[in-house]
């Protein structure tokens, strides 16, 4: 966790308590692991209350008494290459070991343990230091011989308040932790010169930033212009920061710049380590002339280190340059010559120079350790030796009207212009600054202090807020009213008496005849005499004058009480109305003094609540009166009664009223903070808290009120135009002694700003409130892309379809750390309207859903005491949408779309109502045609039956008529005919006769089944064909034909005669010597036939046009059952034909 620490020295803290230990040990833990910059690093470290709760078991309040330490043993200080054992370094352990082994350890023990033990009980009864956040010096009498720590205090040293401190170290981000200079830029940012390079600190994170134009990185001066240019010192040469770009100095390239002032507008004068000075000068128009103040370089004094002179520091006195040197003292630098100042007491050695307030010159030297190394004096012959141990001085810094020196080892010291010296070290601030080696001190325009140390750098708030005791028992710092009288005298009312402040002692004595009294109110009447309500009644004292002593003040009891904080007549409330004198008597009501006497004015009837906690008047036009149960009450002058506007707090308990400048009373009650208008209904400006007392700053700003809480410390409430009440929070984490806080008093400040006393139930707490206004700049702006900062200046238009905006920024401030920010935003139409408005502690701010237009967007930041910043307003445009040409031709199109969509619906349904009609009368025509062949078959059957029966019977019947013919005939007739001749002709005529009746109505069908039926078909025409056209056939058939295809008697009719027509073309067309006829049916029921000849090749297209009618009937048949029939040319000669019916068992039945 040492992060930069310097590898040639090492801290050994003391064994000390155990719980001085833990804390140390905590305190180093969390210098090292905070997990943010200054930011968190800043606040009351977490570990120290983890620490206690695991002691006690609630978490533990903040005392208003400091922490003592019970420790009697010194920091010590060791150098690792001094070590002891073997090269390791020793413990203290092993070393108070060897020391007690010795036998002088032995002879001396008893001796040296009665000699402690009474200087611990002497240590104990010493009057404990007040509370304070450094240690005061004290003069030294005589030199001391040097030793590994300083000398402690008399008293034990005081713990500063870590809520004051903060660093940024290696592990916020630092290049390296050896911190040279500190400077601040005109927007806020500090800036950190390390050895390792420049580091720009914005708040929240740390950078390290490049140096063009120059070869190293080792930082030594820093310095700011009047024009917001930085300027830096490296070892390699300077550069200047200028709106963002770097721009070496090339005049002085290889020169180490040690120090760096800007006496006036455009001049700058830079020291080095060459022996020279130059100075620096810039015209208005940014270009700028460089030239050495020195003829030649000046050569070291030095014997041991000859070489070029070394120029250590700068300062401007009467409008002349002086110079502090090593080996040759404070040079004056006039006319291109270097004289040597004369100085009463020796300086040869000089680190840093300065000038105070007054004009006081302040050198100083490099000299041992624990010597004094300060000189001062009005004039550098009358320089003397400030006799204060600083060891070497390594820088002095003028901060208004006081000094601060830094040292290389002894830490850190400041000289008040009318105070004693204070020192600030590692030990005495309990681990605030990290190093008791300083080498830079910087203030910023908020009054931080600033230290660059050897452990990176570490941030001092002088006006946070720093608790102090009142009493020496917690009864003395439980604070119940604080105020101020008309002599400028500060009073504090206690549960245990009251308190007069001594501003030159710094502590609180008691006022005495009221020691043991519950202290609620403190006036002032007409007269000059205070009067004192408390618990145990009514005080009135004698008048008042400047140099009263209020110690002794005696007071007058006029009404008595039993003295407990909620017994009967208890004085809660003192207010002064149209002259007279009116108290808040717990129990009793409103009472009115009158010649030392009070009378009771409201109540008078016992019934009503008399528990009046709370007096206020409003001019001369009204007393206000608060209870503890029953709300708001209006006393005119005349009568106590209700008024209606106050209606909203009714059983509510009122505890404090207040009225501000624009006639707006604000309420403190148990429910929160009220807020009530003139004509106007009242509002709960802070609600959920509750509320004990209302202040307003001494400054007189209206619409700010400062409220005092238990529970949650310190609010201050402010009325805002657009925002309305905006609330801030001051509690124990900020260094309140206690969240409960019953008193706020706020003092108007010399320089115009006003402080404030803050009492508790844990004693006083300072604290002034910020004034520098916070710098608020964008981090990130986005829209459909990432826009750049830059362009807020001129604002931002979005192009259609763009209507959202994200704005991100970012606040700085060096008293209030990124978290406590609160941010408003604000976005307006062109009307100024508001549409939207956002107040929080989020940093961003999202537009979204935005009609085209214009925008203005106002963003603003708060700090914790509510100081805003100056608003960021930029414009946004919104651009219309374009004149949709392509979403118009579209739209046509779509709509012409829709029409021919619409026509083609209607076409299609007429179509298919049409295809439908089309279809049905297909069917009805396939069926007819189905019928129509079927009533031909029938007919055939008909014919040939008729044929068979009658014609073939007489047939017979001739030819047996024939066989009755005599064999020669007539002997006298001519030649007769023949009767075996006319028999064979009859049998002739007879055979033609069946066969014409096969061919009408095939017998095989029904005789031997479809598959003999196909085979005859085949066979028939082989011998039905002339003996030159005869061929060789072969027939083959599925054995599952039958099974398979179960087709109709139809069905097997029309596939007999589109065989026999095929056939019959095969023989009579094709001359074919060999034909092949196929049959067979799929398990699905599909039917295929195939006929394949090697005769003459068949173009069915050509026998289209031929006047036959065998194709056009077997396409008939073939569509009268839905089959399909095709002939193919095969490559080798001869004809394919194929008939193919598919789901041949779903055919038509006959």
């Amino acid at each position: 966790g040492a992060g930069g620490l310097d590898r040639t020295r090492s801290k050994t803290l003391p064994r000390g308590t155990e719980k001085e230990q833990e804390v140390s040990r905590r305190t180093d833990e969390w210098e090292c692991c905070c997990g943010s910059a200054v930011a968190q690093c800043g606040e009351a470290p977490p570990h120290l209350r983890r620490f206690d709760n695991q002691q006690e078991a609630v978490p533990p309040c903040v005392e208003a008494q400091p922490r003592r330490s019970n420790s009697t043993r010194k920091f010590t200080e060791r150098h690792s290459l001094s070590a002891l054992r073997g090269g390791k370094a020793a413990n203290a352990r092993a070393t108070r070991k060897d020391f007690l082994s010795t036998d002088f350890g032995l002879r001396v023990s008893f001796s040296t343990f009665w000699l402690l033990l009474s200087a611990f009980f002497l240590v104990l009864l010493l009057p404990p230091a007040p509370a304070s956040s450094q240690t005061a010096e004290p003069q030294p009498t005589q030199s001391s011989p040097p030793s590994p720590s300083p000398s402690p205090s008399p008293s034990p040293t005081p713990v500063t308040g870590l809520n004051q401190w903060g660093a940024v170290t290696l592990f916020h981000g630092l290049p390296s932790d050896r911190v040279h200079a500190i400077a601040q830029g005109p927007d806020g940012v500090m800036w950190f010169g390390t050895e390792a390079g420049l580091a720009k600190f914005d708040g929240r994170r740390t950078q390290t930033v490049t140096i063009n134009g120059l070869s190293t990185a080792h930082v030594l001066a820093l310095q700011s212009d009047q024009e917001g240019a930085l300027w830096i010192g490296t070892e390699a040469g300077a550069a200047r920061l200028v709106a963002g770009e770097f721009e070496a100095i090339s005049e002085i390239a290889g020169n180490a710049i040690t120090a760096i002032i800007t006496p006036e507008r455009g001049r700058v004068v830079m020291a080095t380590e060459q022996g020279n000075i130059f100075e620096c000068r810039v015209q208005p128009d940014g270009s700028r002339q460089t030239t050495p103040l020195l003829t030649q370089p000046l050569q070291s004094a030095d014997r041991e280190h000859p070489g070029p002179l070394v120029f250590t520091s700068l300062a401007i006195v009467n409008k002349r340059v002086f110079a502090g040197s090593l080996s040759r003292g404070v040079l004056a630098i006039e006319d291109g010559l270097a004289r040597e100042m004369e100085t009463r007491a020796s300086a040869f050695f000089v680190r840093a120079l300065q000038t105070d307030a007054s004009g006081k010159i302040w050198v100083g030297t490099r000299v041992k350790k624990d010597e004094p190394g300060l000189l001062t004096g009005a004039e550098f012959s009358r320089l003397a030796r400030n006799e204060i141990p600083t060891g070497t001085v390594t820088g002095v810094q003028n901060i208004g009207r006081d000094i601060w020196v830094a040292t290389d080892g002894r830490g850190v010291f400041l000289f008040p212009e009318q105070k004693k010296v204070q020192r600030f070290t590692f030990d005495g601030t309990a681990g605030g600054l990290r190093s008791d080696h300083v080498y830079a001190i910087f203030r910023d325009r908020e009054d931080v202090i600033w230290f660059g140390t050897d452990r990176g750098v570490c941030r001092y708030d002088p006006n946070a807020a720093r608790a102090e005791a009142v009493g020496n028992n917690p009864e003395s710092n439980f604070v119940r009213t604080l105020y101020q009288t008309s002599k400028g005298q500060l009073l504090a009312g206690t549960n245990r008496g009251l308190f007069v402040y001594d501003a030159s002692a710094s502590l609180w004595n008691p006022v005495s005849g009221l020691e043991r009294n519950i202290i609620y109110a403190i006036e002032e009447d007409n007269t000059g005499r205070l009067l004192v309500g408390s618990a145990s009644g009514f005080y009135v004292g004698s008048k008042l004058s400047a140099d009263a002593n209020l110690q002794s003040q005696t007071f007058n009891r006029v009404e008595a009480s039993f003295g407990s904080a909620d017994a009967v007549g208890s004085i809660r409330a003192i207010a002064q109305f149209r002259g007279g004198v009116y108290v808040a008597s717990y129990g009793r009501g409103v009472e009115q003094l009158e010649d030392n006497r009070v009378r009771n004015l409201w109540p008078s009837d016992s019934t009503i609540p008399r528990d009046v906690v709370s007096l206020f008047a409003d001019g001369d036009r009204r007393l206000i009166v608060g209870s503890a149960s029953d709300g708001v009450f209006i006393f005119d002058g005349t009568e106590v009664k209700p008024e209606p506007a106050f209606a909203k707090l009714k059983g509510s308990t009122v505890r404090s009223i207040l009225s501000t400048p624009d006639n707006s009373l604000w309420l403190a009650t148990n429910r929160g903070v009220y807020l009530c208008k003139a004509n106007s209904e009242c509002i709960l400006a802070a609600p959920g808290f509750e509320a004990r007392y209302l202040a307003r700053d001494a400054t007189g700003k209206q619409n700010e009120v400062w409220c005092g809480t238990t529970g949650n410390g310190l609010l201050k409430i402010s009325l805002d135009d657009q925002l309305g009440p905006i609330l801030s929070q001051l509690d124990a984490e900020q260094g309140l002694p206690s969240q409960n806080v019953f008193a706020v008093r706020s003092q108007a400040q010399a320089d115009g700003s006003s402080a404030l006393l803050i009492g508790t139930s844990r004693g006083v707490a300072r604290y002034q409130p910020g004034r520098a206004t916070p710098t608020l700049y964008a981090t990130r702006v986005i829209s459909k892309r990432v826009h750049s900062p830059g362009e807020l200046a001129t604002g931002l238009s979005l192009e259609y379809p763009q209507n959202s905006l994200l704005l991100d920024v970012a606040a700085i401030s060096s008293r209030t750390f990124p978290e406590q920010f609160q941010y408003a935003f604000t976005l307006a139409d062109s009307r100024g309207a508001v549409i939207k408005q956002k107040l929080s502690r989020e940093s961003q701010f999202i537009m979204e859903g935005l009609t085209a237009g214009r925008y203005r967007v106002t963003a603003r930041a708060f700090t914790k005491d509510l100081i805003a910043s100056e608003p960021m307003s930029f414009e946004l445009s919104i651009a219309k949408a374009p004149f949709p040409w392509t979403s118009t031709a579209l739209a046509i199109l779509l709509a012409l779309a829709l029409l021919a969509l619409l026509w083609a619906i209607l076409e299609r349904r007429r179509i298919a109502a049409t295809s439908a009609a089309l279809v049905e009368a297909n069917s009805e025509l396939a069926d007819a045609r189905l019928n129509l062949a079927n009533e031909a078959e029938r007919e055939r059957r008909r014919i040939a039956r008729d044929l068979h029966d009658q014609t073939l019977a007489d047939l017979r019947h001739l030819m047996l008529l024939s066989d009755q013919l005599p064999a020669n005939g007539d002997a006298g007739a001519g030649k007769q005919l023949d009767a075996g001749v006319l028999r064979t002709e009859i049998e002739s005529i007879s055979q033609e006769v069946r066969r014409i009746c096969e061919d009408l109505s095939p017998s095989v069908l029904q005789n031997v089944g479809f598959a003999a039926a196909l085979e005859f078909a085949l066979s028939h025409a082989v011998q039905d064909a002339p003996p030159e056209k005869q061929f060789e056939y072969e027939f083959v058939c599925d054995e599952s034909l039958e099974e398979h295809a179960r087709l109709p008697a139809n069905v097997q009719m029309q596939i007999y005669r589109i065989v026999q027509e095929a056939v019959s073309n095969v023989w009579r067309h094709a001359g074919a010597t060999h034909v092949k006829m196929t049959v067979k049916a799929s398990p699905a029921g599909e039917f295929y036939l195939q006929l394949k000849d090697n005769g003459k090749d068949f173009e069915p297209q050509e026998q289209q046009n031929s006047r036959g009618r065998g194709l056009a009937n077997m396409r008939a048949r073939a569509s009268l059952i839905d089959a399909d029939i095709s002939w193919e040319k095969l490559e080798s000669g001869g004809t394919v034909f194929t008939l193919q019916l598919k789901r041949a068992a779903a055919s038509r039945p006959s």
